[in-house]
């Protein structure tokens, strides 16, 4: 196989498809705005943007497949489409998308949707991949990491219903192995943790983690928006999560699926192993 190109190289995902397709002795480019891994046996760390098209041709020289992150734009659909049509001439033959969960059930006009449908209509073989929430999200700052530390909430919009919380070492797992397979069969693929828990199952399992009460907080998807807006959130990004919120209340995140286990031979890592195991980003803030 030719390299392997992985975008978004130092993402939540993209980090550990790089490091697992280096195990496997394959050449991979590990592709990102401003490279940071260093260059060694079997990773070769390059420019790659996706507001910069003069970095696609090159990465794309000898390119056999494709790890590909969509870009956070609202051009996100056309610039995806002219990535793939780039790829297709320059001799790639697979790609693995990340999406999202669901997305498949998102309206038509929705970016989300709209990627996965050029992936489904170029000529490479593709997977797509629908991941549930990630465990990373815990001890992210941009998510939960900051509320759970300092004021000890978890705050969601679930009414109710579950989440099969899903380790992205699990994805990047699943990725490495379709990268590197026979094919990926033109497929898409819903992927999760082992277990869906509720809010409050969720704030129990953190609490006794992070040594202090973390407490649920039910959020309506109004409450949601006016928070967001207030924040000077965009409102595009609005619209998107009061989405995420409607998906989860109609129970769309409370499958379980067996995908993880039967393509890379081993159970999806469950939520309390990634809390004992991220158990000192957990704990709450000294002085709170």
């Amino acid at each position: 196989m030719s390299g392997i190109l992985v975008t978004k190289a130092t993402g939540t995902t993209g980090r550990h498809v790089v490091t697992g397709l280096a195990k496997r002795a394959v050449t991979v480019k590990a592709g990102s705005r401003n490279p940071s891994f260093a260059a060694q046996e079997n990773i070769v760390p390059l420019a790659f943007d996706w507001e910069n098209r003069s970095t696609w041709a090159p990465a794309l020289d000898g390119t056999d497949a494709i790890y590909l992150v969509k870009p956070e734009s609202d051009e996100v659909t056309h610039i995806v489409k002219d990535f793939t049509r780039l790829a297709e001439t320059s001799g790639a033959t697979k790609i693995v998308l990340l999406s999202e969960i669901a997305a498949e059930t998102r309206a038509d006009d929705a970016h989300e949707r709209q990627v996965e449908r050029v992936i489904e209509q170029s000529n490479l073989d593709y997977a797509i991949l629908r991941p549930n929430w990630f465990m990373q999200d815990f001890i992210d700052d941009r998510f939960f990491g900051n509320l759970i530390r300092e004021d000890g909430v978890i705050v969601m919009t679930t009414a109710g219903a579950a989440t099969s919380w899903i380790d992205a070492r699990d994805i990047a797992d699943v990725a490495v192995e379709l990268l590197l397979g026979e094919a990926c069969g033109r497929q898409a693929l819903t992927l999760t943790g082992p277990d869906a828990l509720t809010l409050d199952q969720l704030a129990d399992r953190v609490s006794a983690v992070a040594g202090a009460v973390v407490r649920p907080v039910e959020e309506t998807t109004e409450a949601a928006e006016a928070r967001l807006r207030s924040a000077g959130a965009p409102e595009q990004f609005i619209e998107y999560f009061s989405d995420i919120g409607r998906s989860i209340i109609k129970g769309d995140t409370a499958l379980v699926t067996d995908v993880v286990a039967s393509i890379t031979g081993h159970p999806p890592r469950s939520l309390d192993e990634f809390l004992a195991e991220h158990a000192s980003l957990l704990r709450r803030a000294e002085g709170v």
